[in-house]
């Protein structure tokens, strides 16, 4: 699961954000202000940071320098978000280093999200069973540092987040008495009918499928290899994931 730290001084965006993004997959850190943002990425090595302009004890600006000049942290990608989003702002951010510079007010969340994604080369792989404690099991076969495993347990709700959440991969629990229905819309929609699909099904469930088949006592071993060969990634070694040639848990 992607580590990502969020440096943010008001409480309310703070809760807004950090909500928002577990539930796309990430773990999430926070920090109230830019020294002790310094201090935590130091601390948890973040996989990547989502930095306020306006901090106490020490601006955006400052802590991004500090981050550029850290052997250990200068290439963790930065995203800035801020009230500020003049034109010299975000040429400074730029020039700091920054990945990309998001206007609080006008950036939406799921924006966000999907940009973070792109620009990180990380890929989402949404789950459907029909409650959490079956759908553990297959999210736990997901922790890799570039998989965001996100679950929803609702039919409406998962067809929305498969069009505009734009998973890399669906995974479907056919255990759950809505499965059949969920993917004859997921075939019927523009959006989502591209996404590839796993199903996982109890052997008489075989002859109902779409895409590629887990049986469902072979969730431990077998998802977790289809999945990174769908995703092109390779499972990690040495400390860390190797990635096919790409740039750089969560509730519904």
């Amino acid at each position: 699961m992607p580590r990502l730290l969020l440096v943010e001084d008001n409480q309310h965006m703070q809760r807004i954000f950090q909500d928002k993004l577990q539930r796309e997959g990430f773990s999430v850190a926070t920090a109230n202000d830019g020294a002790l943002g310094l201090q935590r990425a130091r601390e948890i090595h973040p996989d990547l940071i989502l930095l306020d302009i306006m901090l106490p004890t020490m601006d955006g600006f400052e802590v991004l320098t500090q981050l550029r000049s850290d052997p250990v942290l200068s290439q963790t990608p930065v995203f800035m978000l801020s009230n500020r989003s003049s034109a010299d702002d975000m040429q400074k951010a730029d020039t700091l280093g920054a990945r990309h510079f998001f206007a609080k007010g006008t950036s939406k969340l799921q924006d966000i999200a999907q940009e973070i994604r792109a620009t990180c080369g990380f890929k989402k792989v949404l789950v459907f069973s029909s409650n959490q404690v079956a759908a553990a099991p297959i999210l736990r076969t997901l922790e890799h540092p570039r998989v965001l495993g996100t679950v929803a347990t609702v039919l409406v709700e998962t067809v929305s987040m498969a069009e505009r959440g734009a998973p890399d991969l669906i995974i479907i629990d056919e255990r759950a008495s809505s499965a059949l229905t969920l993917r004859n819309q997921l075939k019927a929609s523009p959006l989502a009918k591209t996404v590839p699909i796993i199903s996982i099904a109890n052997p008489n469930q075989q002859g109902q499928r779409l895409g590629d088949m887990v049986d469902s006592s072979r969730i431990s071993t077998d998802v977790r290899p289809l999945v990174l060969q769908r995703l092109g990634l390779e499972e990690i070694s040495d400390g860390a994931p190797s990635q096919s040639p790409q740039p750089t848990s969560a509730v519904a």
